[in-house]
């Protein structure tokens, strides 16, 4: 029996699922066990932590997103017939590539851990550095074998290793942090012990896929290693190039950071503060970052799946289709991103006490917030542009956006503090997000955002801030009798949180802003179709 078009969707999206829920878990436990944390050691104790943080970003990102991605790629299209070059040859050449590789990064930061401390203004975090570096050898096998597995479409063993990978490090640096701070050692030793949890993590994962390996016996592949001159450069331009792209774009956030770990605390120091107060501010600064990454991880979740959609219909020809789900991934991304940041902003206080135990820096933090709406909208597009072959402006423009948060930083830092840092982080996502926009509506040929969809996100989170503008001033009676304590800030926040959903969900579902078709191609869909009113295309 033929398999009609929206079936034939579905099973593409299904086929993402598993590395979806991963996706959401990992970045779920990344966000939230900095809060523990940070409540363990103070903001002293989480500056120390966060300085070095982005190092392990970057080998994490290597090791399941961007070279997994492209050895796939290579070994899918071997599979289909596609290529000349056997799985054996894809591999071994890989292996080698990224071995050394990671040979190269791990040397650079332990050899240049005092360098780079030095730069950042903290020459005691190079023990750190040099510890983290480690995170890099780790990284090759890893790689390798989730991507090997992904080419054959068994998505299982890069979903679990990658769970696992967080549970493992998340249960180091609560247990290593709480016993070293209970022990008497420094800041700097407990941040030491919760970075070996980049250690442990990754050799748990490391373990668990080569468990696969061997139970699956699936790794010996026939025939001889045999790689050609050309096959060679073909799959190394492969892996750099392509693995760069998906990289840069899925490290976006953690760029950022990685910039300011390298100069916001050496700025304050500059602006003429003590070095306690610059750690404590830049530790306070460092609470959005959990915050950033809670207020994106489903917007991404949802809209990224409509990739392997996008990418058939390129592959088909047809794009109506193409245009249509484009169109749709925005959609979800704005849909949620916009309001997401908007109810933050809104009950940025309450949300502070109850996760830092003090409501410092909730200004900044309202700022950063905004973040939430650019990066949702910067990760789908960059998927966008990548899944139709246009991976090299992505790097462009990722490019452009750091080099302007690096010119930020140095302009409004001195002056303004971490007030000024977050809106270095604003401006420079705003343009990044402008240029996305920009490339891929001109790629389009058509307008991808319409004006009736603007019109009801807007509408619906304005409503949403209003009545949690009015939420607010009732609490304040409480706050008043009760004090400023943490559990009635909870209390606020999580009633908060859910009027504001329960408000803004029910306006845009009976606002027409998806079909009930758009709908069942997402995860949970088919749920929420029975409570929309049908939209009507064509509204401009």
């Amino acid at each position: 029996m033929a398999v009609g078009p929206l079936e034939s969707s579905k099973m593409l999206v299904k086929g993402a699922l598993v590395l979806s829920i991963a996706g959401i878990l990992v970045k779920l436990l990344s966000a939230v066990y900095r809060i523990p944390y940070q409540n363990i050691v103070g903001d002293i104790g989480f500056y120390i932590y966060q300085q070095v943080y982005p190092f392990y970003g970057i080998a994490f990102t290597l090791a399941t997103i961007g070279f997994p991605m492209v050895i796939s790629k290579l070994i899918a299209e071997r599979n289909q017939g596609d290529s000349s070059i056997s799985v054996k040859d894809i591999l071994f050449t890989a292996g080698i590539l990224l071995s050394v590789l990671g040979l190269v990064l791990f040397s650079a930061l332990y050899t240049g851990a005092e360098r780079v401390a030095a730069i950042m203004g903290d020459i005691e975090l190079a023990p750190l550095l040099r510890l983290v570096a480690f995170s890099f050898l780790l990284m090759p096998a890893s790689a390798l074998i989730r991507g090997f597995y992904q080419g054959k479409q068994d998505m299982i063993p890069t979903a679990v290793s990658q769970v696992v990978e967080q549970v493992v490090r998340v249960a180091t640096i609560l247990i290593m942090s709480f016993f070293l701070v209970n022990q008497g050692y420094s800041l700097y030793a407990a941040g030491a012990g919760a970075v070996s949890g980049s250690i442990t993590g990754g050799f748990a994962s490391l373990v668990l896929l080569l468990g696969f390996v061997v139970v699956r016996k699936e790794w010996n592949q026939p025939g001889r290693v045999m790689v050609k001159a050309a096959d060679f450069w073909l799959i190394t331009k492969a892996l750099f190039a392509q693995g760069l792209a998906f990289c840069l774009t899925s490290l976006i956030l953690v760029l950022v950071q990685l910039i300011d770990s390298l100069n916001l605390y050496a700025l304050l120091r500059e602006s003429g503060i003590t070095s306690t107060l610059a750690k404590e501010l830049k530790g306070v600064y460092d609470r959005g970052q959990p915050l950033i990454q809670l207020g994106t991880v489903v917007a991404n979740a949802l809209s990224l799946s409509m990739v392997p959609l996008i990418s058939s219909y390129l592959s088909k020809g047809e794009l109506t289709e193409l245009h249509t789900k484009t169109k749709l991934a925005l959609r979800i991304s704005a849909s949620i991103g916009i309001p997401a940041a908007m109810g933050l902003i809104c009950l940025i206080n309450p949300v502070n006490r109850m996760l830092f135990t003090d409501s410092k820096g909730s200004g900044t933090l309202a700022i950063l917030a905004l973040s939430i709406v650019f990066t949702s909208l910067i990760i789908t597009k960059a998927a966008i542009l990548q899944s139709i072959g246009r991976a090299r402006v992505s790097i462009l423009i990722v490019i452009v956006g750091l080099v302007f948060k690096l010119i930020l930083n140095q302009a409004l830092i001195p002056q303004w503090q971490i007030v000024g840092a977050a809106w270095a982080t604003i401006g420079s996502f705003f343009i990044m997000s402008l240029l996305f926009y920009l490339v891929l509506r001109k790629v389009m040929k058509q307008p991808i955002v319409l004006l009736r969809d603007a019109g009801i996100i807007y509408l619906g989170t304005a409503l949403m801030s209003g009545i949690l503008y009015i939420y607010n001033k009732l609490f304040a009676f409480l706050y008043m009798t009760f004090g400023l304590g943490r559990m009635l800030s909870a209390i606020h926040t999580l009633t908060g949180v859910m009027i504001g959903v329960v408000i803004y969900g029910a306006f845009i579902l009976r606002s027409g802003l998806y079909t009930k078709e758009e709908l069942s191609l997402v995860p949970a869909g088919n749920k929420l179709a029975v409570l929309i009113r049908d939209r009507k295309e064509g509204a401009k």
